[in-house]
């Protein structure tokens, strides 16, 4: 016996047994009679033994096709199964995403995108990992999660783990502080070579926010004073008037903070870029897919 058997032959035997007739169970099929026929010579020459014998009331298995009918219904049914199943995740009724993003974007970015893509489809589970860039390539590279959202990937990383990343959006950096700061007050926007290394609050080491901030500001590691580990502890310090942050729109957009001013950089303003991060060669599913056009399409408005 061959090793593999046709669903399709196994649909048509099925039909054969149910109608009694080869012509009924062509007509249902929508195939000609003689193609059903061939069909089953094909099957019962692949199993090796007489399926179907001609009986005073039609056409009805032998032992060894009630032997098969058996298991064709079972196979029969889990296929039906198995396809609804696909449906469901084909058309967003089921199905699930796991995803990672960075602690700069996740607080800002994830009511947007989840609130908006949950009212339209609710059956669809999503698990999201809120890490730092290491530890999402970490995860990216062992298959635990489909896709990060993130600010800065290296070649060496991408080579090294073979990954991708798409480019999303731009996404500006603003400065933050203190409300009676001279920069606050002047009427033109400053510049990054205004800000002063020991009044900067950033961020410790891992985020790769702390990593663009002293580049805008060409400073070095050395020269912190102040440093915090989330967003929303240094812009708590700005406002506590311990000194200045660079911080990213997403973070402030929207959002009115007591004694804190939130000014662009003159132009050229910096920014950083957010990439979407994923194994090489791989597709996203399709529920991720419509979670990244979402994120791009709507949820950002830059």
């Amino acid at each position: 016996m061959q090793d593999i058997l046709d669903l399709k032959q196994l649909r048509y035997f099925v039909q054969i047994i149910e109608s009694g007739t080869m012509s009924g169970a062509a007509k249902r099929c929508g195939i000609s009679q003689s193609a059903m026929s061939q069909a089953m010579s094909d099957l019962e020459a692949r199993l090796g033994e007489q399926l179907l014998i001609r009986g005073r009331r039609g056409v009805v298995a032998t032992g060894a096709g009630q032997l098969l009918l058996n298991h064709a219904t079972r196979l029969l049914v889990e296929e039906g199964k198995l396809r609804e199943q696909f449906d469901a995740r084909s058309d967003l009724r089921t199905g699930k995403v796991v995803f990672g993003m960075i602690p700069t974007l996740a607080p800002y970015l994830l009511p947007l995108l989840i609130g908006q893509f949950r009212a339209q489809h609710p059956g669809v589970e999503i698990e999201v990992s809120e890490n730092r860039t290491n530890e999402l390539i970490s995860k990216i590279a062992d298959g635990e999660m489909e896709f990060a959202i993130l600010s800065d990937v290296t070649a060496d990383d991408q080579r090294n783990y073979a990954l991708q990343t798409k480019l999303l959006f731009k996404e500006p950096l603003l400065i933050a502080m203190p409300v009676q700061h001279p920069l606050a007050i002047q009427e033109e926007d400053p510049e990054p070579r205004d800000l002063q290394a020991d009044e900067l609050i950033q961020l410790s080491d891992g985020h790769c926010l702390m990593d663009q901030t002293l580049k805008v500001c060409r400073m070095t590691q050395a020269e912190r004073r102040v440093q915090c580990d989330q967003l929303e502890t240094a812009l708590a310090m700005v406002a506590a008037n311990l000194g200045v942050a660079v911080v990213p729109q997403l973070a402030v957009k929207g959002r009115a903070r007591d004694r804190v001013v939130v000014r662009p950089f003159k132009k050229p303003a910096p920014s950083r870029k957010i990439f979407l991060l994923k194994k090489k060669g791989t597709k996203l599913s399709k529920p991720a897919d419509l979670l990244v056009r979402v994120l791009v399409s709507d949820a950002w408005q830059g």
